[in-house]
């Protein structure tokens, strides 16, 4: 335990509760601070409640978010069973807390289920595919300002989920490459995502969403609706991102949102690429869509990356990002119980594949009200 930060303790129900620090192996160090910053609970037993009481407490009094603040990233360890109802327990409790709110998800371009309440699966695609760097929903123009993860069940090889500090990769960039913080600064991207009709022709194998499900556009329809029907209360949820989409003859539905590339910490008042792009470029890239007629591998479609005026996102400057991003991973590997709290305006995330073993990670997003700036170079 390192000397120079506090332990954390509390009586509950006659026992008392107590975290300290503990060292992560490859851990990295950002702007002074640990990243990510490691707690480990020590108590004897699970007391399940009276640890939700003492993080409840803590977020309370403003702990909670000066450590994410500070570091970006939280790790709790030990905090409880890898059950969906743990997670929901002690989630739902550091952030109702603070003051948050669940994070309301629209236009999901995955598969993730509900395991309980403000708990969902991380994404489900096929064990082999990696994801990269990516802030939660910021290819959209409404997005989560936390997205926690739990591991429920870790796997034995493989699986570890890559974090990088935002605020890093933009001074890492500035530094190696100043004409991509430039351009970046001066337009904004024209993000678009297809999303397949359950009665199309196009679908993404392993990986099936489509337009119908609830956490895609389909939270108004109800069974018996005619497909008019159907269409006309998706376009009601579509509106809240974005007015610019349009229907292919095959019933699909693509949206188009524009988003800036560099957003500034509301707290720190440092710039981050907050932004899709790696993700979306390493998709691309594995998938081999990168040109016409951008169909992928895997029977998708990606519509290339441009800017909001039509340009297309120059491939070097996609490689630049690419690579510095993985550069800049943390690859932390899993414990069942463990509770990693994520700054999502300052901190990406990703996944590994895995081989052996199942994995099952959830997640939970939620919404502080801020909107960040817009970085102007």
């Amino acid at each position: 335990m390192t000397v120079d930060q506090p332990n954390y303790s509390g009586i509950y129900s006659g026992t008392q509760i107590t975290l300290s620090q503990v060292e992560l192996p490859q851990k990295h160090i950002v702007y002074g601070n640990e990243f990510p910053y490691a707690l480990q609970f020590n108590h004897p037993g699970e007391l399940l409640d009276d640890k939700v009481e003492f993080l409840k407490d803590l977020a309370a009094k403003g702990t909670i978010e000066e450590l994410l603040t500070k570091h970006g990233a939280v790790l709790f360890r030990g905090a409880g069973s890898g059950a969906s109802e743990t997670f929901s327990k002690l989630v739902t409790g550091v952030e109702t807390s603070r003051g948050l709110k669940p994070f309301e998800q629209i236009g999901l371009a995955g598969k993730r289920h509900l395991r309980a309440e403000n708990v969902f699966t991380a994404n489900e695609g096929p064990q082999t595919k990696r994801f990269y760097q990516h802030n939660e929903y910021s290819r959209y123009t409404i997005f989560p300002s936390n997205i926690h993860f739990f591991c429920q069940k870790a796997p034995m090889v493989g699986g570890d989920t890559p974090i990088a500090h935002s605020a890093e990769f933009f001074q890492k960039v500035q530094e190696r490459y100043p004409e991509v913080i430039e351009k970046l600064s001066q337009k904004k991207l024209k993000s678009s995502q297809f999303y397949p009709s359950r009665q199309g022709k196009i679908s993404f194998k392993g990986n099936e969403f489509y337009w119908q499900d609830e956490d895609g556009f389909g939270q108004l329809i109800e069974e018996g609706d005619s497909e008019e029907e159907k269409k006309r209360k998706a376009e009601i949820m579509v509106r809240k991102l974005t007015d610019e989409f349009e229907w292919a003859e095959d019933g699909g539905l693509t949206i188009h949102q524009y988003v800036p590339c560099i957003r500034v910490h509301p707290k720190t008042n440092r710039p981050t690429l907050f932004n899709g792009l790696v993700g979306r470029f390493g998709t691309i890239k594995d998938v081999g869509a990168a040109e016409p007629p951008h169909m992928g591998t895997d029977g998708g479609y990606y519509p290339p990356l441009v800017y909001e005026d039509g340009e297309k996102v120059d491939n070097d400057l996609m490689e630049k990002l690419w690579r510095t991003s993985i550069e800049l991973e943390y690859n932390h590997k899993w414990q069942e119980g463990d509770l990693l709290l994520v700054d999502n305006v300052q901190v990406s995330h990703g996944r590994q594949p895995w081989s052996e073993g199942d994995r099952v990670i959830l997640v939970s997003m939620w919404d502080n009200g801020i909107t960040p700036e817009v970085y102007k170079a």
